[in-house]
């Protein structure tokens, strides 16, 4: 049963990130701010760090390519980006699992340049013509705001989880 509960809370965390989160966004409100949910990403790093490289790039792989169906028009995007992510951000060093700041940095990392080559590719293919100066003040900083929020609240819950899925599986492996 514990196998399934990373895959879940990935889940969760997609549906959240695309379907309950635009009801709560500040440019609905009239704000000029747009805070992206990266919440995938956030949870890939701190996955990648807790368990591993090869676990990361998996769970990368496969809801890269959900979310690129299921949201995007434009198939790939996604999938390379998280793919990249759960590949390079997934240090699984004793001295990074053991401390509290380390992994939040690396996910709001992760978060900046996951939306600087998002924010590249799209500049490049004419899919947007926000200017670099107000992508990063518009969007960039209160994305990583809205995320480095999140890495706060969840990096203490994701890392238990993580290491009681890795527990279970020591335990079936006997």
């Amino acid at each position: 049963m514990s196998r399934a509960y990373l895959p879940t809370l990935l889940l969760l965390a997609l549906v959240i990130e695309g379907s309950l989160y635009p009801f709560f966004m500040p440019e609905r409100y009239g704000s000029d701010l747009i805070m992206v949910p990266r919440f995938l990403v956030v949870l890939l790093v701190f996955i990648g760090i807790y368990t591993g490289r090869s676990t990361s790039l998996v769970y990368a792989l496969c809801f890269g390519v959900i979310y690129d169906v299921v949201y995007t028009e434009l198939l790939g995007v996604y999938v390379f980006g998280f793919a990249v992510v759960g590949y390079v951000f997934a240090l699984s060093y004793k001295q990074i699992q053991d401390s509290i700041l380390v992994p939040i940095l690396l996910a709001l990392v992760a978060v900046a340049l996951f939306d600087y080559y998002q924010y590249g590719l799209f500049r490049l293919i004419g899919i947007t013509d926000m200017g670099g100066q107000a992508f990063v003040f518009d969007r960039l900083l209160p994305t990583l705001l809205l995320n480095g929020a999140l890495a706060i609240v969840v990096l203490y819950p994701v890392k238990k989880l993580c290491m009681h899925v890795q527990h279970n599986s020591r335990l079936r492996e006997r």
